[in-house]
């Protein structure tokens, strides 16, 4: 037989409001630690994982769901089960007498709930707690909604990677078991942890909002003698306990939405192409979707790049970032800068002229687009060069470099190959700076090729012409597509397309940062104005965490901008 009263056990004085039935049965005085409500048992720690071993079944609530108990009572004490009689005015807690010789013996006012309560039930404050309840019930609700729809979007994410994988796997004829097993192990880990988060809100939310319409039924069924101490107790409990879970809300809505990406190295086919020679009819495999997104500016931060030798304001006029998640950014100060994930500068190497524009290549490497700032009037001047640097250990090494009989101001990889534009021209060259063909020509005058970006897929590539506000979108001949104008896109500079295919365009002039759509026919959002502290952006990143990496002109700071 249960109990929920307090016990004193033959030899022993010591009084516990719960008493463990089986250990009390056996005349042994133990304090209980968990209420089983099928079995109607309370359960010390020992003999709780024993009854969880022949009843998995069962659930098992602990003294933090001591609400759920049998026998559980709104005027008890939750950590000494004793009567609740004052009220800690300087700390506003509820308290027993051993809180008060415990914990709160030094504090100023200690007020008798009796006398705080008298009269509270009818006033406004205590008639609004249910509906504050309900209100924070629907936010519970609607939060678990859009978990639950997080949770089916992971699993729709999990079967096309694994389409992807096969897709790959079949184009390099079965060269590649090895990668598929390793990459399915990778995302079934990580669809794991990601759904254990979202099970987590759930389970969460769920419990909380079980917690609060438990004591809220309690505090409606309060009558008696007694129902004015009562009532106002249950109210200060329901009150904490809402504010606990408008914190825990608050918490897991400013967390960014999981999801997962698949990535693999593009340098991968061709070196197997080569190896093998016989594998033909390769088709590139397109990450875009018919969804589209559009985004929204959310919280930024300035993280400043300068160092101590810059001689220069800063002008940062190319980033990328790197699959080891570092960050790489060219500077007027004739350096390219290593960033740590915090955006700290940890190395950097000078070059002999201008880094115009950089862009990520396999093998943790980075391409940089070299070019004497003078030779601008003189296209005939010699230091046009292609930097190829490697990042080691949080490094920065000089590899290799190549020469062009044209001016490098931007540089874009894209399946083993760079292309360079020249200002009014965008070259094709091998890696090793073969050069292969002029893939497009504007020579209409002004910064026809000002900076360059590739889709996913190599089936389109777009260009900004500076001097003339517009954006260019052609196919991966060089045959143009469309040409997109707007009152917000003044004088275009960086361009960076997102591995999902989304388009983002700095207007110089106009302070902006454009999302435009995969065509490159038309605006989705003006994600980022002159009014978030932009100003002359120049060059722009989207980083493995939805974030945007602005580079301005003539400053030393990046703007690091939260999207959702």
């Amino acid at each position: 037989m249960t109990s929920a009263d307090s016990s004193i056990s033959k030899g022993s004085d010591q009084i516990h409001d719960y008493s463990y039935s089986k250990c009390e049965e056996d005349d042994v005085n133990t304090e209980a630690q968990h209420f089983c409500p099928k079995c109607e048992h309370y359960l010390c720690d020992k003999c709780a994982s024993v009854h969880g071993v022949y009843l998995k079944k069962h659930t098992v609530y602990g003294r933090g769901d001591i609400q759920k108990w049998a026998g559980f009572s709104m005027d008890k004490c939750d950590q000494h089960g004793n009567k609740l009689k004052f009220h800690c005015d300087d700390h506003q807690k509820l308290c027993c007498s051993d809180c008060v010789t415990l914990n709160h013996r030094l504090c100023r006012s200690i007020s008798n709930i009796p006398d705080l309560a008298r009269g509270f039930s009818k006033t406004e404050e205590f008639k609004r707690l249910p509906a504050a309840v309900n209100k924070v019930g629907s936010v519970l609700d609607e939060l678990k909604n859009a978990r639950m729809k997080d949770q089916a979007s992971l699993k729709d994410s999990y079967k096309n990677i694994i389409a992807e994988i096969k897709a790959l796997r079949k184009e390099i004829n079965k060269i590649l078991d090895q990668f598929e097993k390793k990459s399915v192990q990778e995302l079934d880990r990580l669809i794991k942890d990601l759904e254990k988060r979202v099970k987590d809100d759930l389970d969460t939310c769920a419990h909380m909002n079980d917690q609060l319409k438990t004591m809220v039924d309690k505090l409606q069924q309060i009558t008696g003698k007694a129902e004015e101490t009562d009532s106002y107790i249950g109210f200060r409990k329901c009150q904490t306990k809402l504010n606990e879970v408008t914190s825990m809300v608050q918490e897991i809505q400013r967390r960014p939405r999981e999801g997962v990406m698949f990535k693999y190295d593009e340098s991968v086919l061709p070196f197997l192409r080569n190896i093998l020679g016989t594998v033909e009819n390769v088709h590139s495999i397109s990450k875009t979707t018919d969804n589209i997104h559009v985004f929204k500016a959310q919280i930024e931060s300035h993280h400043s790049v300068k160092i101590k030798n810059d001689e220069k304001d800063g002008f940062i006029l190319g980033i990328c970032e790197l699959p080891s998640r570092e960050v790489v950014i060219a500077d007027f100060n004739n350096r390219v800068k290593l960033l740590d994930q915090q955006f700290n500068v940890i190395d950097c190497v000078d070059l002999p002229a201008v880094p115009f524009d950089l862009c990520s290549i396999p093998g943790n490497e980075v391409a940089v687009a070299s070019q004497a700032y003078d030779s601008v009037a003189n296209a005939g001047d010699t230091l046009h060069e292609i930097h190829i640097l490697s990042v080691t250990k949080g490094q920065l090494h000089a590899v290799r470099k190549f020469n062009t009989d044209h001016m490098c101001r931007s540089v874009i990889h894209h399946k083993s190959h760079l292309y360079v534009g020249s200002y009014d021209a965008l070259y094709m060259y091998t890696i090793d700076g073969r050069l292969e063909k002029k893939m497009y020509e504007d020579k209409s005058g002004g910064r026809t090729v000002y900076k360059s970006a590739a889709s996913p897929d190599g089936e389109r590539f777009y260009v900004t012409n500076n001097r003339q506000h517009k954006l260019v979108t052609m196919d991966k001949n060089g045959q143009v597509l469309s040409k997109f104008e707007d009152p917000e896109l003044k004088q275009p500079a960086g361009i960076c397309v997102s591995p999902c295919g989304y388009v983002f365009v700095c207007g110089s002039v106009s302070n902006t940062v454009l999302q435009v759509d995969r065509e490159g026919t038309q605006k989705l959002a003006t994600v980022v104005r002159g009014t978030d502290d932009v100003c002359k952006p120049v060059s722009v990143w989207f980083n493995h965490a939805s974030n945007l990496i602005v580079g301005k002109s003539k400053s030393d700071d990046i703007l690091v901008i939260k999207l959702c």
